[in-house]
């Protein structure tokens, strides 16, 4: 009984044994059919992709040049054109100075003479009248005398877009502006004053010359190119003040 119990488990063990050996030829031949055919499917695939990296190569370094001359094409060159001027400092603009006109012909009314008290230490400059350009510059000089214009007391200086004056309270006055509004300042306030600073103003002169500009004048520089024609002095004189006897025949009335 012990016997037959053996060969049979001998049997099984052997059957065993070729169920396993069967599994493993199995396997063994499903790996040599996938290396047969998959693993030169593959080395194919691999040959075919390195040959397609080949051919795009050129196309690639032809895109790359390509992208090259657009930074330096002309229009890359027109923007770096634009930021270099842009980067310059723009020139400031010419400022257009005064200059005396083709026509100096001009009317001047203006008095020759002042007479005043032997004793006046101020007197007013009578009212003058100038005609003919469209702006005028007056150059005022005076000796021993200061000149007061417009504000009588204050000092008028001013360089607006139609009006420029110069050392007024000074002996040296300078006058621009269109010729109208010239003749209302210089006979603002009953007149230009002058005073003599605690002399008599009797014997002084007072010089004004008229110059015609372009355009408005903004400085004195052109007080020279004044024409002789167009130069006017004024003289301040005394009054003749005297005192006359005179004897004559009283009749007494009782």
């Amino acid at each position: 009984m012990l016997r037959l119990t053996q060969v049979r488990d001998l049997s099984q063990a052997n059957n065993s044994y070729k169920r396993k050996l069967a599994i493993r030829i199995i396997i063994l031949s499903l790996s040599a059919l996938f290396i047969a055919q998959v693993v030169p499917t593959l080395a194919e695939e691999q040959n075919q992709a390195a040959e397609l990296s080949k051919e795009l190569a050129p196309a690639g370094e032809t895109s790359t040049a390509a992208a090259i001359d657009a930074t330096e094409s002309p229009a890359a060159q027109g923007s770096d054109t634009v930021t270099s001027m842009a980067a310059s400092p723009s020139p400031s603009p010419e400022v257009y100075q005064a200059r005396p006109s083709q026509s100096q012909g001009m009317v001047i009314q203006i008095p020759t003479e002042i007479s005043v008290d032997p004793r006046a230490q101020i007197v007013r400059i009578p009212k003058i009248l100038v005609s003919g350009p469209e702006y005028v510059l007056a150059c005022i000089n005076t000796v021993n005398t200061v000149v007061d214009i417009l504000t009588i007391g204050l000092p008028d200086n001013a360089n607006a877009t139609n009006l420029y004056i110069q050392g007024d309270l000074s002996s040296t006055v300078t006058i621009a502006a269109p010729t109208l509004l010239f003749n209302t300042v210089f006979n603002a306030s009953g007149g230009a004053k002058v005073s003599a600073l605690g002399r008599t103003v009797t014997g002084q002169q007072i010089q004004i010359g008229f110059l015609a500009t372009d355009i408005q004048a903004n400085d004195s520089t052109l007080c020279p190119k004044i024409l002789p024609e167009n130069r006017r002095v004024i003289y301040i004189k005394a009054l003749g003040v005297g005192l006359g006897l005179k004897k004559g025949e009283v009749t007494l009335k009782r």
